[in-house]
């Protein structure tokens, strides 16, 4: 058995503009909140292959297999 098989691939997450890496098997809402926090960015967009999650319950369980991007939203004015 490889070393990789074990869930220890990576990946990278594009958050704000700024490469990310994760684990590919790590829970993507908490990772996520806890990357975002991290960084104090409370007002965001959330992309998963290209398509904006509307509801964080729509998230997908793991990083594997999805392109996920966060966008900062800034309202006009």
């Amino acid at each position: 058995m490889n070393v990789n098989e074990l869930g220890n691939n990576k990946v990278t997450v594009n958050i704000t503009g700024e490469k990310v890496e994760v684990h590919a098997s790590d829970p993507v809402k908490e990772t996520l909140k806890k990357i975002l926090q991290e960084k104090g960015i409370d007002s965001f967009t959330i992309l998963v292959d290209g398509e904006e999650v509307v509801s964080t319950n729509d998230l997908p369980e793991q990083f594997a297999d999805h392109d996920i991007e966060v966008k900062r939203y800034v309202k006009a004015g």
